[in-house]
Parts: structure tokens; sequence; C-alpha cells
């Protein structure tokens, strides 16, 4: 079971007598003393059995604790005592010697008070406290609720616009498609003719020609002379190979024709006009791509236009912001060619934040019950997770998982008492003496030799930092 678990069964327990059985792994000494911290708070009387022999050493190491008596003593203090019978005999000194000596003392006084700094770090060792707590934003609510887990609420409506130029990155070929007269031959001995939107293509090649208009009555063959006239005819595609000069023969697609018929350029005619390139043009792609990238930015915008109405310790839950697009309009249509896109964007934000002292006073006072005593929760430690945040017309509701660090209480103006005047073997002994410090970390200055070294007497000039293990 976790250290969590283990506190909610001694709460939970009905009887005066609880009995908790030491997990073999993951567990500590300091973990032992915050269950049997629990159990006095609550009047109840806790043993402990072993799962093991790392258990069993623990609790053991427990009873020892138990059994020791801190010993008190007083500590001796040489006094400095000054007198003042010799001084009669330097009543003739000048006054300006004793000035010198006034001021002298002054400076010597000044410096060994105000400019001696001392810089303590005393690394704690944490227990980790994880809990997910119901929380709700109220736009109504004026005070915390920890019983209902409610904060108040702060209702943001803003509103974004702006312009915003991409690249397009579509291509497609244009061009034009070639044109031109060519001859149609009949050797039947009736005329004929051959409607529009007749199909041909030149022998040997994928390169078909459509007939623009009838060509109608060709002659029939005339003894060994076959009957002819012209049409014009334009390629199927775009494309400079469809461009063809004198002596090009066809065939007609669908149509029998060799030898009945045929089609030719003839001497003086040609097939001119084809051309192509590739150019950029607008994507689908493109406007999506714009579209999301704009909402992004001006969701940004949105924050901080809402940050800024209000107070610095205004939190903002991104996941839970509910946008709408006003208006919006796209510079050019998909399909259409240009090297780039803008997109005009108009976007309304909606939510609800909360003050993050408010927070922190419900975590505080929700965790504080699973606290023992003695014990307190790390400062600057708590991290807390929105977990599937929903905003509806009122509230913002989610999930929060605390993690959160429970450290031994520190008397930090104590330790500073403590230190004050010692010299570095005296200072470094009494923080190895402290209980609850697991490493701690001394600097002075200025750097002066051994026997000038001391702690600043003036505890302002001492600072105690708290930090813990990693």
């Amino acid at each position: 079971m976790s250290l969590f678990e283990l506190l909610e069964k001694i709460s939970a327990a009905e009887g005066d007598t609880v009995e908790i059985e030491v997990p073999e792994e993951n567990f500590n000494l300091l973990m032992l003393r915050i269950l049997q911290g629990k159990a006095k708070k609550r009047n109840k009387k806790l043993t402990f059995s072993s799962t093991g022999p790392h258990s069993e050493r623990l609790i053991t190491a427990l009873d020892g604790e138990e059994g020791q008596k801190p010993v008190k003593g007083k500590v001796k203090r040489r006094r400095l005592r000054i007198s003042f019978s010799n001084l009669r005999r330097f009543t003739k000194i000048p006054f300006l010697l004793l000035g010198i000596l006034l001021f002298v003392g002054g400076g010597a006084y000044w410096v060994l008070y105000y400019l001696p700094r001392a810089d303590v770090v005393l690394t704690l060792s944490p227990i980790p406290l994880v809990k997910e707590i119901s929380v709700a934003a109220d736009i109504a609510a004026e005070e915390v609720d920890v019983e209902e887990g409610i904060i108040p609420g702060t209702l943001h409506t803003v509103k974004e616009s702006g312009e915003k130029t991409a690249d397009a990155t579509g291509t497609a070929t244009v061009g034009e498609k070639a044109s031109g007269t060519v001859t149609f031959v009949n050797c039947v001995d009736t005329a004929e003719t051959f409607p529009a939107g007749t199909v041909v293509k030149i022998e040997g090649k994928d390169l078909s020609y459509t007939l623009n208009g009838d060509v109608s009555d060709v002659p029939p063959i005339s003894g060994s002379t076959c009957g002819s006239k012209t049409g014009s005819i334009t390629a199927t595609s775009i494309g400079s190979q469809y461009n063809q000069g004198e002596g090009v023969e066809f065939d007609f697609v669908g149509i029998s024709n060799d030898p009945a018929y045929n089609v030719y350029v003839a001497s003086g005619q040609s097939i001119l006009g084809g051309t192509s390139e590739e150019v950029t043009i607008i994507s689908a792609g493109d406007q999506a791509d714009l579209l999301e990238e704009f909402k992004e930015e001006l969701v940004e915008q949105g924050k901080a236009s809402i940050a800024s109405e209000g107070g610095i310790d205004e939190v903002i839950v991104g996941k839970a912001i509910k946008s709408e697009v006003v208006k919006k309009g796209f510079s050019h249509a998909v399909g259409e060619q240009t090297d780039k896109l803008k997109l005009t964007l108009e976007m309304k934000f909606t939510l609800i934040t909360y003050e993050g002292s408010d927070m922190q006073d419900l975590i505080s006072q929700a965790m504080g019950v699973l606290v023992p005593e003695g014990y307190t929760l790390f400062p600057g430690e708590t991290n807390i997770e929105p977990l599937e945040p929903k905003l509806s017309k009122n509230k913002l509701s989610f999930q929060a998982k605390v993690s959160a660090k429970v450290v031994p209480e520190i008397n930090v103006e104590d330790i500073k008492i403590n230190l004050a005047r010692r010299n570095p073997e005296s200072a470094q002994e009494y923080l190895s003496s402290l209980g609850e410090v697991t490493a701690y970390e001394l600097k002075l200055w200025p750097n002066l030799p051994g026997g000038l070294q001391r702690v600043p007497r003036n505890t302002d000039r001492i600072t105690v930092t708290l930090v813990t293990e990693e």
C-alpha cells in the first residue's frame, strides 16, 4: 500500500487501535513518523508489523527514537568586561585621538555587523502526495468553498482579427490547344460527310484532334482520283507537341478508313498554336493550412488579451477556450493561379479564468487533512494539472491532479538565531545535528582567514533556503 492509502486507513479506522503492515519496498523512516503523527493527531494507538527485514529495521529504528530523550544544557558564554579605572591615566589624551578611535571603532562595528553574509541551503527528504480534486471555477461564487470544490471565476469574451499571407503550393499545367486545316479524302463512289466532333489521330502517335465543324459532301472518287475537301481541327489537349506541319497523316478514330477515307496535312496547311507551362495555383491544402495556422495565432492573441484584462495571478486553461469564427475570407479560390494567398479572419473567444491564490487555498485545505502534525506541504513544488476541462455558460469544471511534497516543518528564524556568531566548524556541527535535514551547504562571505571567519551576528544577513531531494 502507498503512504496515501495508509493515511486514509488511519483516518477511517473506527477503533482506538490501528495496526499497519509496513511495506518492504519504497518505504522509509520519515514515512513511519508521518503515520505515527497522523495516529497521534487522531488519538489512536498505532502498532507496526514488519513484512520483511527492511521494514523490521525501520520499526526498530523508530522504537529507538522514541526511547531517546533530548539532552538540554546551557552554554556558558564569556563576558567581556572592560575596566575604565585605568582610563584616568589618559585624561590628557587629546580629544582628536578619541575621535579617531570612535571613528575606527564605529567603522569596525559596521564592517562586522553589516558586511558579512551567510548563505545556507538545507536539503529535506520529501514524501510525494498525489490526489485528484474536483474543481469548478464559478462566476457566481464570491469565495472559496472547499467542501464543494468551488472557487470564484471570471468570464472573459474577446475578439481578435487580422490578415495573414502564405505562399501558394499547388501546381497546374496551363496553355493553348493547337489548331489548323487538314484535307479530308473520299475514295468511294458516293459523296461523304464527316460530322463535327469526328476524332482523328496521327498515325503511330497518341495525339488526337477533333473536327470543329461538319465537312459536308466530300466528292466521290472520279476515275482514279479521290475526292477531297478541307476542314479545321483542334487538338484534344494543350501542348506544343500537337503542332504539326505538312505531310502528316491521320487515322479516323471509330471509323474504318483504309483505303476508303484519309486525312492529311496538305501542302500549305499546318496545325499550330499549341503551348503549355506549369504554374502555381491555390490548393485546398493551402487554404486549410493557412486557416489552421492563423487560428492558432489568434488563440494566443486571445489568451494575451484575456490575461491583460485580469491580474498577474490570473490562470488561463488554454484547452478550455471556446473559439468561434465570426468572419473568414480568402483572396483566391482553390485552383486560381497565383503565388500568394491572403486570409482575412475574425474570431471570438470565451473563457472562465480563476485566481491562482484561490486554487492554492483550495488545494492547501483539501490536502491539509492528509498532512500529519509536524509536517507541511513544501511551498513552490505543488503542481496542479487541469484534466479534461469543460466550459459551460457559468462554470469551468475540471479534475485537478495535484502533485505535492510533504516535508518536516522547519523554523528558519530559529536556525538563523542558532547560527549567528558561530565559526564555520561550530556552524557545520549545528547544521549536521538537525534531524530533519538530509544535507546542507554553508557559504560565508567575505572569505577571511580561518580564525576570523564567522557567521554574521546580524540575522538579517543570513539567508536559509529550503530545497528537496531530487
